[in-house]
């Protein structure tokens, strides 16, 4: 594990020095495999057990040990806040102490998430930023993962609709950011010039404007399918995971019903945002097309208009 000591979790979190190792160890451990093994790698995790002197190399490991200590907390805390006896669970309370109220605990609980997720959105973008540092992690299938997708970061989906940064939220969006791609984008451009669009930095200009087009096409589209998805809640200030809002704070969010006049109106919005960033994009390939050695032209092109069958998209 990364993470040892209890005094490397306080360097982290501000927690009670009453708490030892052996009490959070199994979180530790569930945190590090659940959230961490599977975004870099076992072997990238290797190197950060290790005492690397490479500052870059030292940052990204205080990066990774910030994730896993938030996360550790977040699933430590229904099993920390009571007392597992022979006797049954019980809560401790004395004259000086109380059990915390359920507002305070989903706070606190909501808290460690969020920061767990934007420590790993800062090791990633971190370890990305220098590839001879970190080739553990860019030779891994993690990487491979990693990349899959033409919106890969939290922090590019959130330039383009804001989601507040969040990575648990940019999370429960991937399964729609691939069938986005597979439904409005691969068809249109086909899989080649995606795959290259993907793998490596454009340099070119045209290269770049049509992948950020592309991107902010696949935004679109994903706002659109999503708006009816009971996972998520939509305001005039972004989107939210469900997880985000606390029930007591609904009243002042725009909650995600069908029947909201402003759902609708959005879904519609970005459809048409979609389509058209498809259209500019398709119209740059064309007009450059020794730039794009990859695109070959549909027979039709019809299909960069979606349409609408009940919960049915098609094109």
């Amino acid at each position: 594990m990364i993470i040892t000591t209890t005094e490397k979790v306080r360097k982290y979190l501000s927690v009670n020095g009453s708490i030892t190792f052996e009490n959070i160890e199994a979180y530790l451990r569930k945190a590090e495999r659940n959230y961490l093994k599977k975004i870099i790698g076992s072997e990238q995790i290797t190197i950060f057990e290790g005492t690397p002197t490479d500052s870059i190399i030292i940052e990204g490991k205080e990066l990774a040990e910030e994730a896993v200590a938030n996360f550790a907390f977040y699933l430590y805390l229904p099993i920390g806040s009571v007392q597992i006896t022979d006797a049954g669970i019980l809560t401790a309370s004395s004259e000086n102490t109380a059990p915390a109220s359920d507002k305070q605990f989903k706070e606190l609980q909501r808290s460690f998430l969020k920061s767990g997720y934007e420590a790993l959105d800062g090791l990633l973008e971190h370890m990305e930023e220098s590839p001879d540092k970190f080739p553990e992690w860019f030779g891994s299938s993690s990487f491979t993962i990693y990349k899959d997708l033409l919106v890969n970061k939290t922090a590019v989906f959130n330039d383009y609709f804001y989601i507040f940064n969040s990575r648990q939220t940019f999370t429960a969006i991937k399964p729609t950011l691939k069938v986005v791609e597979d439904q409005f984008i691969i068809p249109v451009f086909g899989a080649d010039l995606i795959a290259d669009l993907k793998a490596v930095d454009q340099t070119n200009n045209n290269r770049k404007q049509v992948k950020k087009l592309l991107q902010q096409s696949i935004v679109a589209f994903t706002i659109m399918k999503t708006v009816n998805n009971g996972m998520f809640v939509l305001s005039a200030q972004g989107m939210h995971l469900k997880f985000d809002v606390l029930p007591y704070e609904k009243t002042a969010t725009n909650v995600n019903l069908k029947i909201n006049d402003f759902l609708v109106h959005t879904k519609k919005e970005k459809q048409i945002e979609g389509e058209e960033y498809l259209k500019i994009a398709l119209d740059i390939i064309k007009d450059n097309t020794s730039d794009f050695s990859e695109y070959s032209a549909k027979e039709s092109t019809t299909h960069l208009k979606t349409t609408e069958t009940k919960s049915i998209f098609g094109m």
